[in-house]
This record gives structure tokens, sequence and C-alpha cells, in this order.
């Protein structure tokens, strides 16, 4: 799961709207800009957050400031340069954007202004990507929809496999963080590889954006940011299709059984699940990461930063005991060299499901939390390539929906 410090993964490693005291001038925008990304490269957060709007001050801690360039160096490498910049308006706001090369990759640094040059959002994302490596089959086609949970509404794909009549339907739930429908993390997109391969073999799928991508504002529950809008798409799938299955990963996986024990599902597929509670597994993710040098105190307090800037994450989810609750079949998949969610999740649902004859789980050797390939430790670089998920993963959740499927 990506969080953490390492929390630049999902597709906006930053988002505030800072105040600034500067008068305009036709000519300033190249210089507030240079200067705001000054002020990230050289972790000024104070100089941010003093700046910020008073309400955005109510929505965001002085701490969620900190660290951005040392996250995005431990994504990509250390930081190396910036292109020129370029802008355009939208609407009111001018957008200024410029390269930003680290040692293994390049992401965009992107900061929008009002007439006045109050800066209204600083952004850290991924270079707009290259024509996908995940392409449908033939006979799939792809619609959209609008998925609305009360006044929220978040755009969707359906994902129609043309291969039988009357195809299963796979919801794809995220993981931490501000993802879109594709799951976007660096360089992968496993929700959109998922979905193709799935197509191909004649299961459908409904795949949305995460209210926190779509709105940019905090949610202070798992239902707020997960579990409502995961409901909804369920719904909205049972609209198109009879068969629903739940497939979620990390932090969707782990809220994958209080979704399934609020709705009616056919199976539920966890890839990456925590079986602890969160705080246990963000010690490990920091103990790992951390640089040799570093003191118990400062992984402490790592984890205490963590816990201010999403509490609900600390709340335990009893994910275990809701799971064996249920009557729906569960398949539990991971990844042997994942360093974020690790073999000790896995153990403890093996320990938890052995005796339940709908629980079937499996672990692959080689992958790690995007379920890639890869040699030896698994780091955060690894997400700078872009990968697919293996033929024998997909063709194990294939196998797991056709069994548990019914032409209803």
């Amino acid at each position: 799961m990506r969080v953490v410090t390492i929390r630049l993964m999902g597709a906006v490693a930053l988002l505030c709207s800072v105040l600034t005291s500067w008068a305009q001038d036709a000519g300033d925008g190249i210089r507030h800009a240079e200067q705001v990304f000054r002020w990230m490269l050289e972790n000024e957060a104070d100089s941010l957050y003093e700046s910020m709007a008073k309400d955005m001050q109510k929505m965001v801690q002085r701490d969620q400031l900190k660290g951005a360039m040392t996250q995005a160096e431990a994504m990509a490498g250390p930081y190396q340069e910036h292109g020129e910049w370029t802008s355009q308006q939208a609407d009111s706001l001018t957008v200024y954007a410029s390269t930003v090369t680290f040692e293994h990759a390049q992401l965009r640094f992107v900061v929008t202004f009002d007439s006045q040059w109050r800066v209204h959002g600083v952004r850290l994302l991924p270079m707009p990507a290259r024509e996908s490596i995940h392409k449908l089959p033939p006979d799939a086609v792809e619609l959209t929809d609008t998925l609305r949970t009360g006044d929220i509404a978040l755009p969707c794909i359906l994902t129609m496999s043309g291969r039988t009549d009357n195809p299963p339907v796979v919801v794809m739930v995220h993981g931490s963080g501000a993802l879109d429908r594709d799951e976007t993390v660096m360089a992968n997109k496993t929700f959109r590889d998922l979905a193709c391969q799935l197509a191909a073999c004649g299961i459908s799928s409904l795949r949305y954006d995460k209210r926190t991508f779509v709105y940019q504002q905090p949610v202070t529950s798992m239902d707020e940011e997960t579990i409502l809008d995961a409901l909804s798409a369920v719904g909205l799938a049972r609209t198109y299709f009879n068969n629903v299955f739940l497939l979620g990963h990390s932090l969707g996986a782990m809220l994958a059984p209080a979704i399934a024990s609020r709705a009616e599902l056919d199976g539920v597929i966890m890839m990456a699940a925590p079986a602890r509670d969160l705080k246990d597994v963000v010690t490990e993710q920091i103990d790992y990461l951390s640089p040799p040098e570093t003191t118990q105190a400062e992984k402490e307090e790592a984890v205490e930063q963590m816990r201010q800037q999403v509490p609900h994450y600390f709340e335990s989810q009893h994910q275990v005991a809701t799971a064996l609750s249920l009557h729906t079949p569960l398949l539990i998949l991971q990844g042997e060299r994942d360093y974020q969610v690790t073999m000790t999740e896995y153990r403890l649902w093996q320990e938890a499901l052995h005796e339940r004859p709908q629980a079937e789980l499996h672990s692959y050797p080689r992958l790690n939390h995007l379920f890639l390939e890869g040699e030896g430790p698994s780091t955060p670089q690894e997400y700078m390539r872009e990968g697919t998920i293996p033929k024998e993963v997909v063709d194990d959740i294939a196998r797991f929906i056709k069994r548990h499927y019914t032409d209803k």
C-alpha cells in the first residue's frame, strides 16, 4: 500500500492551495512558479503553509507539506534538473508546468495561479502516458458511465467482454491515496492491465476514479475513502451484469471483507491484503525503506506523522474476523517480493482461513506489490518501469471467477 514516506506512488503526490502576497505582474508567472518549485525542492513547508488560504489551512496540516521532494527522490532517484516552463489558461486560472528530471525517471511539476498570483494547486505528477501497452481484445468494448454516492459523482469505465452473452463482472477497488480508475502507480496501470487481460478471458470489469482523485479533498473515514463508493460500484455493476465479483488491491483488499459484508457478491479477490492493522504494516514499511542511520525515534516520528495525516488509516478494521464471518468465496493473492504488504500478512490469512473450503490462496515468488516480476529485494524504483501482470496471476483470477460463476 502506497503509504508512509512513499506517498507519491499515487497519481498526485501533493495538493494544496497557497495564498501568496505577490503583486501581479504580467511577466511574473515564471518567477512565481520557480519560487513555489524552490520551496518544495528545499522543503520549505512553513513557507507553503503560512501562505495558504485560511480555508485550505483548515483542510491541510503543516506536516503534510513536508518532504515532497524527498518522497519523489525515494521513488525516482536524486533530483537533477527541471526544464522550461510552459503555461496555459484554464478559465480564470493559469497553469504553469515543468518537466522535472530525476536519476531514474521524469515527473511533471504543475502549479496553478489565479489573477492575483495566489497559488491554487501544487502537484507532482507522472509524465503523460505513452500509448498503453495494455490492449483490449478485438471483441471487447468500453462504455463510460458515472458512479454516484449521494452528491459524489465519479467517472467510471465498464470493459465489456464480447466472449459470452452474460459475462461475470469484476468491480475493482483501489489501494490508498488519490488514484484514478486505472490505479496508475508511476509507470504502471494495474487495473487497466487486469481489465484488458480479463476481457480476453471472457470477464468484464468496472473501474472508477476514487473520490480523493476527483475531488482532491481530505476524507476522514474508510467509508468515505473507499467503502461507500465501492458499494455504489457494485450496485451499478448489477444494473449491467448478473454475476458480480469484487477485486481489491492493497487497501482495497483489506477493506474487501467489509464491503462484501454489506453487498451481494459472487466472490471476492484480495490482492496484497493486509491482515494486521495498518499501523503494523506502516511501521514495517518505514523500517524497510529507512536508511541504516535512521534512529528508532525518527522512525516512530514518521509513523506518528502518518497517523496525523490520515488518522482513519490507524483505526482497526477487523478484516480477518469479518472475512471469517462471510459465506462468499475468497481468493487471496500475494507477491512474495512485496515489501509494502509482506508475506507476514499472507501467512496470517493462511492460518485464519485454512479450514475454510471456499477460501483459495496463491503466492508468487517473483512478484512485487504491483504483481510485477523482478529479482532480489523489491524497491520503490521498480514502480518506475512499466510492466504487465503475468498470465499466471490472471489465469488464477479467471479460474476462480468461472468456478463461482452461475449463468443466472
